[in-house]
């Protein structure tokens, strides 16, 4: 996160904004991560009394620790950093309680790395005292795609992080940086999931989330084979200048775009203007490794529909 500007600086806006309320908060830091860029913001713009700063990897919370230790006095004192996951702290015995959480834990997918599950244990372990969440809101985009042509930029930048440089010829799905647009078949994509603080809250979780919609292709004519996932976030309501706002289609982010093939190269979909390309996306948030189930089909062709199911972050 601190080598992407987009992300550290929608960040940044939202605890700015929240500081020119003058008020102070007691916050929880969800996988503060090595650097804590986020608690140390908060300590930057003075909105904390006192930060909780939760790091469930050994290794990144050893360099935290070492991090810390090198902040002025007035800073670290007001940093209490905890190696283990937030929901296994007692928060009954911590003098005082949060009241405030911000957390990055939101993957390609926005719930991939068990944003939903994990917030909703540790809201329930603070008893629900919880008024202000950064990010505001999370949300996954999707946008129905022909077979993507990867460009020489995607490809360095995929060899660099480490992900494939190639496009696969099954039903399957991967990660792809900066993903070529000309490969979208509408203008607009449209959510397939949204949270706010309250659904982190309801009881119980959902176990089967399901959400329907439809696209209409706006392109005269290609081969549909799949779509784009990318997450989107607000970090704060208040966007009215857009430096607030993570659109992972829109924005080239260290999060790469997940590209879900869901015909292969030979049997893609003719669709022209006008078409109706139909899509159901399940999920099961009961776990902090979620299960998806996407599924779509051209106009009321429903018996030659196409499924694909996965689990987590998973890539193949």
């Amino acid at each position: 996160m601190c080598l992407d500007s987009y992300r550290l600086n929608a960040y940044e806006e939202a605890i700015r904004q929240y500081g020119q309320q003058q008020q102070k908060a007691i916050w929880l830091d969800i996988g503060t991560g090595a650097h804590m860029p986020l608690t140390r913001l908060l300590i930057k713009y003075g909105v904390a009394e006192r930060v909780y700063a939760v790091e469930a990897n050994r290794e990144a919370y050893q360099f935290a620790k070492t991090v810390r230790e090198h902040l002025p006095d007035e800073e670290k004192r007001k940093i209490s950093l905890h190696g283990c996951y937030s929901k296994n702290v007692d928060w009954h015995a911590q003098d005082p309680r949060p009241n405030a959480i911000i957390h990055e834990i939101v993957g390609c997918i926005c719930s991939d790395e068990g944003c939903i599950k994990v917030m909703h244990d540790t809201i329930r372990n603070l008893d629900g005292c919880v008024s202000l969440c950064i990010p505001y809101r999370i949300g996954t985009l999707c946008m129905p795609v022909s077979r993507p042509n990867i460009s020489l930029v995607s490809s360095f930048c995929s060899l660099l992080l480490s992900t494939s440089v190639r496009i696969v010829k099954k039903v399957g799905i991967q990660g792809i940086f900066n993903p070529p647009k000309d490969a979208f078949l509408c203008e607009k994509p449209q959510f397939i999931e949204e949270f706010i603080l309250h659904d982190y809250v309801r009881k119980p979780l959902d176990k089967c989330r399901m959400f329907k919609t439809k696209f209409i292709v706006e392109k005269s004519i290609a081969k549909w084979t799949g779509f784009y996932l990318a997450p989107h976030i607000l970090t704060s309501i208040d966007n009215r200048n857009g430096d607030t706002e993570i659109d992972g289609l829109k924005q080239m982010t260290s999060w790469p775009v997940r590209y879900v093939q869901m015909y292969g190269d030979r049997e893609a979909i003719n669709v022209k203007q006008g078409d109706e390309i139909h899509v159901v996306f399940e999920s099961n948030l009961t776990d902090e490794c979620p299960t998806y189930r996407l599924e779509a089909w051209v106009h009321d062709d429903y018996l030659l529909r196409s499924s694909f199911v996965w689990k987590g972050p998973a890539i193949y």
